[in-house]
């Protein structure tokens, strides 16, 4: 398994929303794409997703912060177990 797929699981596990701002710290630059490709169609989890929208003296925009679902929150802890802890 891939760092990211890791550090994606560890982090929703812990019920940290994700967006841009924090996992660049951890060494995700492009979220939305990763989220996709590495996470959710591999193991079959939909995040929620919750734009947010920003303004400042330059323009405007917006970027998504994911959280996971609740329904998928059993999911996540056997994923946890064999992937992170390499537990079988």
């Amino acid at each position: 398994m891939s760092a990211i797929q890791k550090r994606i699981i560890t982090e929703l596990r812990k019920g940290t929303i994700l967006s841009v701002k924090n996992m660049y710290i951890l060494r995700c630059s492009n979220i939305s794409r990763e989220i996709i490709r590495q996470f959710e169609k591999p193991f079959d989890i939909k995040l929620d997703r919750k734009t947010e929208y920003w303004y400042d003296d330059f323009g405007n925009g917006y970027y998504y912060l994911y959280s996971l679902n609740p329904k998928d929150r059993e999911k996540i802890e056997e994923l946890y177990k064999k992937i992170v802890l390499e537990i079988n």
